[in-house]
């Protein structure tokens, strides 16, 4: 069994363009779930920020009770310069706590969107560049059959037509 090179050239093109799609679309799917990775992580770094910030305004809660059990216990009254004093200082050191949780928290976020946006974006750029391999890989098979149909040269067919008429009209060729 043997076939003309251009069949082959048209066959080679097929196979190497169904493959090229199955990268493409098996790219896309591992992208997909990368950036559902992405999300996830983005929550769960969500629930731990507020997590952690509600473990630092029950410690500070902790604190402001066990203040006030001292101060009643001591028998000072609970308006105080100094009971108010510390209060006031939990309350600022909880503050400050809870802010250097949120900052951390939307830095990692802000990580997470990157690598979110990146992974698009690079998903992107690499269908756009499977593409244009397929067509790239198809003019190029379009030009290789051209130039097998179409002869060139001494041995062209037009021009041998050409010179048998002109044969035929000297008697060469009756």
């Amino acid at each position: 069994m043997s076939a003309d090179p251009v069949t082959l050239a048209v066959a080679s093109f097929a196979v190497q363009a169904v493959g090229t799609y199955q990268q493409v679309q098996a790219q896309k799917a591992a992208n997909k779930a990368q950036i559902q990775y992405y999300e996830s992580e983005k929550k769960a770094n969500q629930l731990k920020g507020l997590q952690d910030a509600n473990d630092v305004m029950e410690e500070a809660a902790r604190k402001r009770k066990q203040n006030l059990a001292i101060v009643a216990g001591s028998g000072y009254s609970d308006d105080s310069r100094s009971f108010l004093a510390i209060q006031s200082e939990v309350d600022r050191i909880a503050q400050r706590d809870i802010n250097n949780i949120r900052i951390n928290t939307l830095r990692g976020e802000g990580k997470l969107e990157s690598a979110i946006y990146t992974t698009k974006v690079m998903g992107k750029a690499q269908e756009y560049g499977a593409y244009a391999s397929i067509a790239a890989a198809g003019f190029k098979t379009a030009a290789y059959a051209s130039s097998y149909k179409t002869p060139k040269g001494q041995y062209d067919s037009k021009r041998a037509a050409a010179n048998r008429d002109y044969y035929k009209g000297i008697g060469q060729y009756e």
